[in-house]
C-alpha cells in the first residue's frame, strides 16, 4: 500500500510513490545486502518477505513519504524519502551498491529536499549520519543540508554507541542559530575542580582567569568549540546551589566509569541501565553538583 501518490522526476531519475508488495523484490538488493545496510538502523533483512514487512512498517507510519528511486528506463536502484512519526521532517535514502559513486543519492536526496521544502512547504528537513559515514554526509551535504548538531545513538543490532551527525535545511532563514549553552558551576576550588575533571572525564582546561583561579573553562573535547562548561568560584562561606548536569558520550560507559573512579572522583555504584534507553552513572562534586554521564544503551 502507497502511502502518497505523487512522482517526483530529476534529469535521470523518477521517484515512484513506493509500494512494499510491488518494490520488495527489487529493493531487496538494497535491504539484504549487508554492507548497503552497514550504516542502517536495522540489519540486514533476510529475504524478500523480512524486506517487505520492513518497508510496510516504514511506510505506514504518520507522515513518512518513501520513493522508489528508479532510472529512466524503470530500473528500480533503492529508496528515498521522508520519514515518519519524527518531530522533524527526516531525509532517508538507500541505494543498492551497484547504483553507488554515479551521483544518483545526491540527485534523489536534492529531489525530496526540494519537494519537501517546496510544494509541501515544510518548514525544515534533517538528516542523521553517522559521523564515520563519509559518504551519506557528502550526499546531505551537496543536497544543501549543513551540519545542526551531533548525538549519540546505539542501534540494539550493534556491539557500542556511535556519534551521528545531525544535518538541516531550513525552508528560510532562521533568526539564529544557537550552536551550544555553556552551563556554570559555582565552586569552592576551582583548580581542583579542573583537575579532578581532567582526570576522570579527560577534560582539559579551556582558560583560566586569575592566581589562584577564581574563573576557568573546562572542554569536555580536544576540539575547538566542542560541549564545555565553566567554573566559578565561591567563598567558602557562601550557600551553593547544587546543579546537575547531564554528559552525554558516545562510547562504552564500562571504562569511563572506571577512569573516574580511578581518578578519585566520587561515583556511586556502577554505570546503571535506565528505563529511557540509557546506561548512566554519577560523578558528586565537593559542593553537590551532580554530573551524570550517560551512554545510549
Amino acid at each position: 500500500m502507497r502511502a502518497h501518490d505523487t512522482t517526483l522526476r530529476t534529469a535521470r531519475l523518477a521517484l515512484t510513490p513506493l509500494d512494499p508488495a510491488a518494490d520488495a523484490a527489487p529493493l531487496h538488493r538494497a535491504y539484504g545486502d549487508d554492507e548497503v545496510m552497514r550504516w542502517w538502523t536495522r540489519p540486514a533483512c533476510a529475504d524478500v518477505a523480512d524486506t517487505e514487512r520492513y518497508l510496510a512498517s516504514c511506510t505506514g507510519q504518520s507522515g513518512a513519504r518513501l520513493w522508489t528511486v528508479r532510472t529512466a528506463d524503470g530500473e528500480a536502484l533503492g529508496m528515498a524519502g521522508l520519514l515518519g512519526e519524527v518531530e522533524v521532517p527526516g531525509l532517508t535514502w538507500l541505494l543498492r551498491k551497484d547504483a553507488w559513486g554515479r551521483g544518483y543519492a545526491t540527485e534523489a536526496a536534492t529531489a525530496v529536499v526540494g519537494h519537501a521544502l517546496g510544494d509541501l512547504r515544510l518548514d525544515r528537513v534533517e538528516a542523521w549520519v553517522e559521523a564515520a559515514n563519509h559518504r551519506s554526509l557528502a550526499v546531505a551535504g551537496r543536497a544543501g543540508l549543513s551540519e545542526r548538531a551531533r548525538l549519540a545513538q546505539h542501534y540494539a543490532h550493534r556491539a557500542g554507541p556511535h556519534e551521528v551527525v545531525v544535518l538541516g535545511r531550513p525552508r528560510e532563514d532562521e533568526p539564529a542559530t544557537p550552536l551550544c549553552v555553556i552551563a556554570e558551576l559555582p565552586v569552592r576550588d576551582v583548580a581542583a575542580t579542573l583537575a579532578l575533571l581532567g582526570a576522570a572525564l579527560g577534560a582539559r582546561t579551556g582558560f583560566v582567569i586569575g592566581d589562584p583561579p577564581e574563573f576557568a573553562e573546562l572542554a569536555l573535547t580536544p576540539w575547538s568549540g566542542g560541549p564545555r562548561f565553566r567554573l566559578a568560584a565561591v567563598g567558602r562561606r557562601q550557600r551553593v546551589s547544587p546543579v546537575r548536569l547531564q554528559i552525554d558520550v558516545a562510547t562504552a560507559a564500562g571504562p569511563l566509569h572506571r577512569r573516574a573512579v580511578d581518578a578519585g572522583a566520587r561515583v556511586d555504584g556502577q554505570p546503571e541501565r535506565r528505563p529511557w534507553g540509557r546506561t548512566e552513572f554519577v560523578i558528586t562534586l565537593h559542593e553537590g553538583h551532580e554530573l551524570t554521564v550517560s551512554v545510549p544503551a
